[in-house]
């Protein structure tokens, strides 16, 4: 998407973090709006990061309260998935059984990329940041790691519970990557949201889950931009934004959210297919 405000312009790109080299080279249309820009904005640089808070702040969150322990909330289906899961990756089972569900889900989710061909390093935003870091441009973050993180430890607890359940459910469905890949490719934000938002109709326990991850962050991701679209009334700039594709599909998307502020977000691919353009 484009959007251009007093001289002022934001291109919108929907990453996928985790793809396969065949995805590459991208489209012209995406090389060409990034050549014209001034600056990239990313939900975080993992450059950026203080290896040491991080680990602070996710061990401040991950743990369950002492005495506790997931396999009392857990049926007999998930639990014997989760001790699989433990031993194809030499995890400790015990030590699992005091982790959050929102840490096991992510736990889940990078065994589940290494174990496949889709890897974070050929993922959207790394891309365009190997770019703009060879290029010199400035790199501006959206979120923090602490918003990031507390967007889902934060969440209900039943809701994590609903989400690490779909997870362990889901975890030999080796074609949910390709068909969430295949809705980027294709151009298509709404049937991508349509495929992950299924879970939530099949199990309105995740909903939310989906409100935290996604609805609340789109409000504050717009809020971000809108600056970025108001910052240079008396000369150009324009900025490379790229978030998750998600942030950027459905009912209270990002631009949905920007669309509210007065904005006019322009689809740059109008014939449903990255490929053609």
């Amino acid at each position: 998407w484009q959007v251009q405000n007093q001289g002022a312009t934001v291109y919108l790109v929907g990453s996928i973090h985790a793809l396969t080299p065949d995805f590459y080279p991208l489209p012209a249309a995406y090389e060409k709006a990034f050549q014209s820009a001034d600056r990239l904005a990313v939900e975080l640089d993992p450059e950026q990061l203080d290896p040491n808070q991080s680990a602070r702040l996710v061990q401040s969150k991950m743990w369950l309260p002492k005495g506790v322990t997931i396999d009392r909330y857990l049926d007999d289906k998930s639990l014997t998935a989760l001790q699989q899961f433990a031993k194809a990756n030499q995890s400790d089972y015990e030590r699992m059984l005091h982790i959050r569900p929102w840490m096991l889900v992510e736990q889940l989710t990078q065994a589940q990329l290494k174990d496949s061909n889709y890897q974070a390093e050929y993922g959207i935003d790394l891309h365009f940041l190997k770019l703009a870091k060879q290029k010199g441009l400035p790199i501006l973050e959206i979120e923090t790691l602490s918003q990031q993180i507390r967007a889902i430890a934060d969440t209900p607890f039943q809701a994590q519970l609903t989400m690490l359940e779909t997870s362990l459910d889901q975890m030999d469905d080796e074609d949910y990557m390709a068909k969430m890949t295949e809705y980027w490719r294709q151009a298509d934000p709404d049937g991508l949201y349509q495929f992950v938002y299924q879970d939530v109709l099949d199990n309105p326990k995740l909903k939310p889950m989906m409100e935290a991850l996604l609805d609340h962050r789109n409000q504050r991701m717009a809020d971000v931009i809108s600056i970025y679209l108001g910052q240079s009334p008396n000369r150009s700039q324009t900025t490379f934004v790229v978030v998750g594709a998600l942030h950027l599909s459905g009912p209270k998307s990002i631009i949905k959210e920007l669309e509210q502020k007065g904005f006019y977000p322009r689809p740059m691919f109008q014939d449903k297919n990255l490929q053609k353009q």
